[in-house]
């Protein structure tokens, strides 16, 4: 992390579309750091960034979260932070796939830290808390002309000092939901937290979550009422879903070196909560859960325990991820595995 950012004229973030990717976003935010915010999706990452290289002006800096890059795109950004120009470029990681990354002086891929593991959020967010910067949140606020426009109010000690426990607990319910470690410590908040975000319009996310660290009220009461019936909905849909697995059996995947059984089932919706469902469910009859999206063309890949490193299979298939939760395109499984879907279908 550069540690004067204000020097930089401005400063572009290309980050994941999911809460972990739109966290780095909020951090930056309530540090007082003026960015202007990319969202891509994993597969676009490396167009994204390429175009972003190709427009950096003088003095700029981009910073990546929660995406990793191709070698190509790494060899781009090495040749970009050698020119005395003033442009620059940074990566934050924490996906097991990207380790490779760390290769690079400008990257960071740190899936854990003193055995915990770790999030894009939270390694920016103590990046910027080593680096000594203070929580000074930007507001947006009415000029005269009627035009939104940001500003960071002059807050007191006390203030901040309250805005930045705030923000850390924040940081956590991140981080606890993106490793799944939640459901480990029977944390529902976390959960909670990113049903809201896929319930509500990205940028009026971002803004509750803004007011939540400056008034200390982490959901509205339209968020309350909306996690009442999601839970309602989620007990259908892991009922329903449950009975419309089919299981794959001793299918070889590249990179695991011998056959698994595959539970295969398609939703549009609740991918890390019915994965983890069905895996802890069937684990006597699965060994790692495929949760399908036709829509989205892509494959969400979930397990439990020690034994299959799903970042691995999943960066077999130019996806990527972590040992116990990685995703990937549909496409790039291959005919294969879609006919011997429809002959396990068949059995069933």
């Amino acid at each position: 992390m550069p540690k004067r950012l204000e020097n930089y004229e401005h400063i572009h973030l290309i980050t994941h579309t999911d809460l972990d990717g739109v966290g780095p976003s909020i951090v930056l935010r309530a540090y007082g750091i003026t960015h202007s915010p990319y969202y891509v999706e994993t597969r676009k990452v490396d167009e994204a960034v390429q175009a972003r290289l190709a427009e950096l002006n003088d003095h700029e800096l981009l910073m990546i979260t929660d995406l990793s890059v191709n070698d190509e795109t790494a060899e781009m950004i090495e040749k970009v932070n050698r020119k005395p120009d003033g442009r620059y470029v940074i990566l934050i990681d924490h996906h097991a796939s990207a380790i490779a990354l760390n290769n690079y002086e400008w990257a960071t891929v740190l899936p854990s830290v003193n055995d915990i593991k770790m999030s894009a959020t939270t390694l920016i967010f103590k990046a910027l808390k080593d680096a000594e910067y203070e929580v000074s949140p930007i507001i947006h606020v009415t000029d005269e002309e009627n035009d939104e426009i940001e500003t960071t109010p002059d807050y007191s000690v006390v203030e901040k000092e309250l805005f930045f426990d705030r923000l850390a607990h924040l940081v956590e319910d991140i981080r606890l939901y993106d490793t799944w470690d939640w459901n480990v410590l029977s944390i529902q908040e976390a959960a909670d937290l990113n049903t809201i975000f896929y319930a509500r319009r990205r940028h009026d996310f971002i803004d509750a979550r803004m007011d939540y660290i400056l008034n200390g009220q982490l959901f509205t009461p339209e968020d309350t009422a909306y996690l009442e019936f999601s839970k309602d909905e989620l007990r259908k849909i892991l009922k329903k879903k449950s009975k419309q697995m089919v299981i794959v059996p001793n299918f070889q995947l590249k990179g695991h070196e011998t056959p698994l059984n595959i539970g295969v089932v398609e939703t549009d919706s609740y991918y890390s909560e019915l994965g983890n469902h069905l895996a802890e469910k069937y684990t006597e009859e699965i060994d790692v859960v495929f949760i399908i999206s036709l829509v989205k063309n892509r494959v969400s890949l979930r397990s439990i325990g020690d034994s299959i490193n799903l970042s691995e299979i999943a960066k077999a298939y130019n996806g990527g991820g972590h040992p116990n939760a990685s995703g990937c395109d549909l496409s790039e499984l291959g005919p294969e595995f879609l006919t011997a879907v429809i002959e396990a279908s068949k059995n069933k």
